[in-house]
């Protein structure tokens, strides 16, 4: 079996362990021109290829990518239209989830404004910035998928009350009151003291948090967007900032990568940006190896990987 092997982030170690635990044949490009010459012969993709080249990937049956976002694989063509694609979902939830935690009592206890004052050298503790706890607020979770479900758990320990939303409740309600039909989502934003984004790129997703939508919101509201940039125009998004519509957003997604120098999020004061890292800790590869191995052993044994099994046409 042929294995092509091409993920930045596993060392020589890491290629090693996936040779004994899988036997297979490591196909391991040394340069990026190289991977262009092995794709043909990959029989399982592990890892990132420049997605351009999955039309010659005629001899691929599975491809596991190790992070869960998958619009640039399923919007190109494939050298083999029945290659199964597996993704990386539950690579990110404890992760993102502090991440988004983070973002919420940095908000809350200004800790943003705190640094800029400590760049300045100033000593000022009666700036009338808001202190808020999170005891007590309702906070919304836009897409209650592994994300979601780990956030809303270190949210309940915060004494929050959280309601998901998501395309399909699936009744898994753990650590929220309610999970709704995201077509229900406008009913309840008036009453969200937070709103956690963490949807997927899809057509049906782009542009939906539109500015109709966070005007909805209450004035004190902070949204945080862990997900894809492209729920949020980013004109609304500054518009709504501006204008006071909402009290901040801490954005780890942007509609825009790199946000360009010229974007006015940057200089927004009710703005927190991190470039797109909340994912990165030292156990993302860990689980994203669990992950293979999981589906890889399914694969021998059935011919399908049993694990996050990506509908082409969803998106997801």
């Amino acid at each position: 079996m042929n294995l092509l092997v091409g993920w930045d982030r596993l060392n020589a170690d890491d290629v090693e362990l996936i040779r004994q635990r899988t036997g297979a044949q490591i196909l391991q490009p040394e340069s990026r021109e190289q991977v262009a010459d092995l794709v043909p012969e990959a029989q399982v993709i592990f890892g990132f290829i420049n997605p351009s080249l999955l039309a010659n990937a005629v001899n691929c049956q599975w491809l596991q990518i190790p992070y869960a976002g998958v619009e640039r694989v399923v919007s190109v063509p494939w050298g083999n239209p029945k290659m199964v694609l597996t993704n990386g979902s539950g690579v990110f939830g404890p992760n993102i989830a502090e991440h988004v935690i983070g973002m919420l009592l940095a908000f809350n206890r200004g800790l943003h404004i705190a640094r800029d004052y400590q760049h300045s050298r100033i000593w000022q503790w009666e700036e009338p910035y808001p202190f808020r706890e999170l005891t007590g607020a309702c906070v919304g979770i836009l897409g209650f998928g592994d994300i979601g479900r780990h956030t809303a758990r270190r949210l309940a320990a915060f004494d929050c009350r959280v309601i998901g939303f998501r395309t399909q409740p699936r009744g898994d309600e753990a650590h929220a009151a309610a999970v709704y039909p995201l077509a229900e989502l406008d009913s309840h934003l008036p009453s969200l003291d937070y709103l956690v984004c963490a949807l997927p790129h899809t057509p049906a997703t782009v542009g939906f948090l539109n500015r109709e939508r966070l005007q909805r919101l209450p004035r004190r509201a902070v949204v945080i967007n862990v997900g894809r940039g492209s729920l949020i125009a980013e004109q609304d998004l500054v518009a709504v900032l501006k204008e006071g519509a909402i009290a901040g957003a801490g954005l780890d997604v942007l509609p825009h990568e790199p946000l360009p120098p010229e974007s006015e999020l940057w200089s927004l004061p009710n703005v927190i940006i991190t470039p797109h890292n909340s994912g990165l800790t030292p156990f993302l590869k860990e689980r994203a190896l669990e992950i293979f191995f999981e589906n890889w052993r399914s694969f021998v044994e059935t011919g399908m990987p049993s694990r996050n099994l990506v509908a082409r046409e969803r998106g997801y």
